[in-house]
C-alpha cells in the first residue's frame, strides 16, 4: 500500500452477512463483548456487517483472508487494526449499507442511507450554516445536498477523532471545490463521504456521482 492511496468499499448489509462466516469464528473476544451489548437485531446486523466489510477490504488491499485481520472494539471508540499501528481504518454503517476505508494516513469516512424520510429543513438548521442552508435550498435535490453536507462534516470530524455534535457541525462551513478536503459519492439511497488526501481505490462499484468540498473550520 502506498501513502497516496485510500482503499474504500461499500456494500449492502444483507450481502455482507450472507458472506461472513459464523461470528464466533472471526470476531475478537473484545468485539464479541461489544456485540453482546447491542439489544437491537438491526444494530447487531450493522455491527457485524461493518466489521466484516473492514476485514474484507483489508484482505483485498493487503492480502490474506478477512479472518486474518483482527480489530479492536473499545467502548465509544472507532476500531483499529490489532498490531498495525501504521494503518488507519474508518468504518460506518447506516440503514442497509456498511462502508469502510483504510490508508496509511489518517482518514475519516461516513455513510448515510436513511430508511425513512426525515425533516431535512429541521436537521439543516441544527447542523448547517446559513450559506449551506441556502446551497441546499437551491439544489435540484435538496435532500441529496443535505446528506452530502452532513456526511462530509462527519467525515471531517472522524478523521480528527472528534465527537460529533450539532454545535461542532455548525463550526464547519463547506463549499464545492475542485481540490477538495472531503469527497462525497452518491448512489440511489445512500451517500458516503471520505476525508483524506490521495488516490481512492474502490473495491466495490464506485458511484458515478462524485463531488469535492472545501471545509472551513471555525474551531
Amino acid at each position: 500500500m502506498t501513502a497516496a492511496r485510500i482503499h474504500v468499499a461499500c456494500s449492502p448489509v444483507a450481502e455482507l452477512l450472507r458472506e461472513a462466516p459464523r461470528a464466533t469464528d472471526w470476531l475478537t473476544p473484545q468485539e464479541r463483548q461489544r456485540l453482546a451489548l447491542l439489544r437491537s437485531d438491526k444494530r447487531r446486523d450493522q455491527f457485524l456487517a461493518a466489521r466484516w466489510q473492514a476485514r474484507r477490504l483489508l484482505a483485498y488491499a493487503l492480502g490474506g483472508s478477512p479472518a486474518d485481520w483482527p480489530l479492536t472494539a473499545m467502548p465509544d471508540a472507532p476500531p483499529s487494526i490489532e498490531g498495525r499501528g501504521d494503518l488507519h481504518l474508518s468504518i460506518s454503517h447506516s440503514g442497509d449499507c456498511a462502508a469502510a476505508g483504510v490508508a496509511l494516513d489518517p482518514i475519516g469516512l461516513d455513510i448515510e442511507a436513511p430508511s425513512r424520510r426525515r425533516d431535512i429543513e429541521g436537521l439543516a438548521q441544527l447542523c448547517c450554516t446559513p450559506s449551506e442552508v441556502a446551497l441546499m435550498r437551491a439544489a435540484v435535490d435538496p435532500e441529496a445536498e443535505f446528506y452530502a453536507l452532513w456526511t462530509a462534516k462527519e467525515a471531517w470530524l472522524k478523521r480528527r477523532r472528534e465527537w460529533i455534535a450539532p454545535q461542532r457541525l455548525r463550526q464547519l462551513e463547506l463549499r464545492p471545490a475542485i481540490e477538495p478536503d472531503v469527497r462525497t459519492w452518491s448512489e440511489a439511497g445512500w451517500t458516503v463521504a471520505l476525508c483524506g488526501g490521495g488516490e481512492v481505490r474502490w473495491w466495490t462499484d464506485e458511484p458515478a456521482s462524485l463531488r469535492g468540498w472545501h471545509v472551513h473550520d471555525a474551531a
